[in-house]
């Protein structure tokens, strides 16, 4: 039976997730969502800042830090985070209410990724605010351009962190559940370079780019590769008419697993076969790559689950501790030596058209940050 109940104004807390999803913020153009934030965190007493993030990456906003003071002065200090980017842009979005469900009108993306995550947290924190729950520190980061490889997160001064425990609301339902192992994943781009000739007349001449590219892509084992690991090829361009043998094509791949070994591995074999059929057929392929992101993998007694599976069972949901193939900015935060876990919210069918949430998600969920707050106010290492 829930030890707890919170009386969470539903309508204020839909309000809040309508008036960011109305506003079109795909990565690098999030100001306008950021200043909604800014305005309700500070309507609930916290102090905020923007950091240099936008400028390093191109955008129109830094990342959002915003600090509220503990009166418990004993208690770990803890943050919320969830990201103000759309995976593409929304303009003239205007939400769907029907019954439960906040849906788009299919035209554009709804942007509960990652509004599930943003307007829970800052309806707790105007709870907090105006019932005087007694609490620890509380940092709130929100960041920008976490669905172009989690920059925002990547950018940001470890320094400017000063909570010891994190949670990210960034993940599908069911509300309570908190991820605790997360992939790691590669990205490498490859120009496959052949020789043009006449498509017509001198076919012979010619060394296709892209039938070296196809040959190659046939022999990768893409999507997914084992429970760990997954791959994709994502971007192919290339040649210029019917009547030209092309002589270049683009790539730009991914190889993604929980078990770096099994990433490296996999990400290598991709590239061999590219190399392999080049070489074959009198070709070159040069290649670029770089890590979009670190893995991570919490302990089972890391504070992070402990406090979030307790604040769950508080209000009578059921804690589930899960894995995921995807990142989130709480992979950063982990490399940052902050254990961070990630919590399932109510986005369903995410980057998609027909996303949807349900209005009872964000309600569990805003319940969720405020038990999270609780739990962690009178938490020790030992309890």
């Amino acid at each position: 039976m829930a030890a707890r109940n919170y009386s969470v104004d539903q309508d204020r807390l839909v309000n809040r997730f309508l008036e960011m999803a109305r506003v079109n913020t795909p990565p690098r153009e999030e100001l306008a969502a950021s200043q909604i934030g800014r305005r309700m965190a500070e309507e609930a007493g916290f102090e905020c800042y923007w950091d240099d993030a936008g400028e390093k990456v191109g955008g129109n906003v830094g990342n959002l830090i915003a600090f509220k003071k503990g009166t418990i002065d004993s208690a770990p200090p803890i943050f919320f985070s969830a990201h103000f980017d759309t995976v593409e842009a929304t303009p003239g979005l205007e939400p769907i209410i029907d019954g439960d469900i906040i849906k788009s009108d299919g035209n554009t993306i709804l942007g509960a990724d990652d509004i599930c995550g943003l307007a829970p947290i800052l309806e707790a924190m105007k709870i907090l605010e105006e019932q005087a729950i007694p609490h620890g520190d509380i940092q709130l980061l929100l960041t920008i351009c976490e669905e172009i490889g989690l920059v925002g997160a990547k950018v940001m001064d470890p320094a400017a962190i000063k909570a010891r425990i994190g949670f990210v609301l960034d993940a599908g339902p069911p509300i309570g559940s908190f991820v605790y192992q997360a992939p790691t994943q590669d990205i490498f781009e490859a120009w496959i370079h052949g020789r043009p000739a006449h498509a017509g007349a001198q076919p012979e001449d010619g060394i296709s780019a892209i039938i070296i590219a196809s040959k190659a892509i046939a022999r990768m084992k893409l999507g997914r590769v084992d429970h760990e690991t997954t791959a994709n090829v994502g971007v192919i361009k290339g040649g210029n008419a019917t009547n030209i043998i092309p002589a270049e094509v683009y790539l730009k791949c991914e190889a993604r697993s929980r078990n770096k070994a099994k990433m490296e591995k996999q990400r290598d074999a991709m590239m061999a076969a590219l190399t392999e059929e080049a070489e074959l057929a009198g070709g070159t392929v040069e290649f670029k790559g770089y890590n979009a992101y670190p893995g991570y993998e919490l302990p089972m007694d890391s504070p992070a689950l402990e406090i979030g599976q307790k604040a769950a069972d508080e209000i009578g949901l059921d804690p589930l501790l899960r894995v995921t193939g995807g990142g989130a900015d709480a992979n950063y935060f982990n490399a940052y030596g902050i254990p961070t876990t990630v919590l399932g919210c109510g986005m369903v069918n995410i980057h998609r058209h027909d996303e949807y949430c349900r209005i009872s998600d964000l309600v569990k969920s805003t319940e969720l940050v405020l038990s999270i707050v609780e739990t962690a106010a009178t938490w020790t290492e030992s309890a």
